[in-house]
């Protein structure tokens, strides 16, 4: 069997018209048996009826995401960011109400003999963002298939962990990076109560139940490392929806083509290699060569792998800074899983290893590389993740156009 897989199209058509010509031009090699959409039809972009309309017809299993959920009222807008919840409400009046039915009746999990469907993670199918080893050591715990597909990052990522690994408890560590004896004091962890207060709505709703039975004050020390981690991942998603003034300065200064103010739209090239005059946007025509143009828009809207370890290094740095304050750290937690990430092609999970894959963002991708992603998975034969290039200078144009943020429009040319 043959699925084709893919996440967050935040209202992007574009975007998902894109990825669904390409995955038809796939099946033209081999067929394709069912598509598989992983949550967030709507949020951020322009055209969520459109989209809503264009998936139910094409898609075999559609699962909830925060946004879907959100802007019918099932999860409270306080908990996202400014730029989020403006597109929300600006979504939820443009709504069918047929729509509107159809996404409050989308499921928050799906369960198939041999993978897991979730948009968050499966300990929080709606909100969780698994964006380190630490929050998919307690994910692996809460499904029994091989594969779970997850998406809400918008980055593709894998998390790998042996199978003969996956049902045994996890460990802590003492501060030295040493197991805990039977004889020693595990330390209490009375900061779980105040950290799930924090944001008490990440996990509301929750249906999946741990494999095994309650774990003891271990496990528990595990569960307050990881929900740490997840308060920081959650912290960074709200200020990539909202950047300070200085984050999209750079945006701008680094792309050739930038905005020269909130109403207009980057530069389109024509394929002569004339940039095209639009009396709306007072484009100038000019001549480029064509192809020096497109490997210069290219190389200016993905972002180094520098830039990107350096954002993980930070991502780890505030991790420990705030695991410090609870008298906690990363190292005090064995982990069992490995974090990858994905080829632009094949991959396949070694054998008596089980998965957590997320095959990336179609209409929202945050990883420095602006195309949409999608992942075919192929029983026999394992994964193969693709990425397509869209023109998402017209999707620019309709964000500005309906008044939403004007960062929305911009952080699509950037990946980010």
């Amino acid at each position: 069997m043959r699925y084709a897989i893919f996440t967050d199209i935040h209202a992007n058509l574009e975007a998902l018209e894109a990825v669904l010509a390409k995955i038809d031009e796939l099946a033209q090699e081999e067929p394709i048996d069912q598509i598989w959409f992983l949550g967030d039809l709507v949020g951020y972009g322009p055209n969520p009826n459109e989209c809503i309309e264009k998936l139910r017809e094409r898609a075999d299993l559609i699962i909830a995401g925060n946004h879907d959920w959100a802007v019918v009222g099932k999860l409270d807008l306080e908990d996202f960011s400014a730029a989020a919840r403006a597109s929300a409400e600006w979504t939820a009046q443009q709504l069918t109400e047929e729509h509107r039915e159809f996404l409050y009746e989308l499921p928050e999990r799906i369960n198939r003999e041999d993978c897991v469907l979730v948009h968050g993670s499966p300990f929080g199918p709606i909100w969780e963002y698994l964006t380190s080893e630490v929050l998919a050591e307690r994910s692996f715990e809460y499904f029994s298939p091989r594969f779970c597909f997850v998406g809400h990052t918008h980055v593709p990522v894998i998390f790998q962990q042996p199978f003969d690994l996956s049902k045994a408890p996890t460990t802590p560590l003492n501060e030295a990076g040493q197991q805990y004896e039977e004889s020693d004091e595990v330390p209490e962890d009375d900061d779980t109560e105040q950290l799930v207060a924090v944001h008490p709505s990440q996990f509301a709703g929750q249906t999946a139940q741990p494999v095994e039975q309650e774990r003891g004050e271990a496990e528990s020390l595990q569960s307050v490392v990881a929900d740490a981690a997840d308060m920081i991942a959650e912290v960074q998603q709200m200020q990539a929806d909202d950047p300070p003034e200085h984050v999209i300065a750079q945006m701008e200064a680094e792309e050739s083509s930038s905005f020269t103010g909130e109403d207009e739209i980057p530069h389109e090239v024509s394929e002569q290699g004339q940039e095209t005059t639009d009396k709306d946007t007072d484009h100038v025509e000019v001549e480029v060569d064509s192809q020096n143009a497109t490997e210069q828009a290219a190389a200016s809207a993905t972002t180094s792998e520098n830039t990107i370890q350096e954002a993980e290094g930070r991502l780890n740095e505030e991790i420990d800074e705030l695991l410090t304050l609870l008298g906690l750290s990363q190292s005090m937690v064995s982990i069992s899983n490995e974090m990858l990430v994905p080829p632009e092609g094949s991959w396949s999970a070694p054998e008596h290893y089980r998965a957590i894959i997320n095959p990336g963002g179609v209409g929202q991708p945050r990883d420095g590389d602006p195309r949409a992603s999608f992942m075919i998975y192929d029983t026999e034969r394992g994964f193969t993740f693709y990425r397509v290039p869209y023109p998402f200078e017209q999707t620019q144009e309709k964000i500005i156009q309906s008044g939403l943020p004007p960062y929305l429009a911009k952080r699509l040319e950037f990946g980010r």
